[in-house]
């Protein structure tokens, strides 16, 4: 799954090893060395992850029930 960040980018939670908060920024420490910084708190960033995720799964949902799926 993936989690939103500002604008259109998202990043993949498979990558993230770590969300630290440095006064008004978030870091996200990446698998790759990367880090990402946003005005989100990890708190929101959870939040986020958990709307995307709920969306995706009722956006999904049609589609699974046109193909036969659970």
């Amino acid at each position: 799954m993936f989690i939103p960040l500002e604008g259109q980018y998202v990043v993949s939670i498979r990558r993230v090893i770590a969300m630290i908060r440095h006064g008004e920024e978030t870091a996200v420490y990446l698998d790759d060395g990367t880090i990402l910084a946003t005005g989100f708190r990890p708190e929101t960033l959870g939040k986020r992850y958990n709307a995307f995720s709920k969306e995706a799964r009722e956006n999904a949902e049609p589609l699974r029930r046109r193909m036969g799926g659970n």
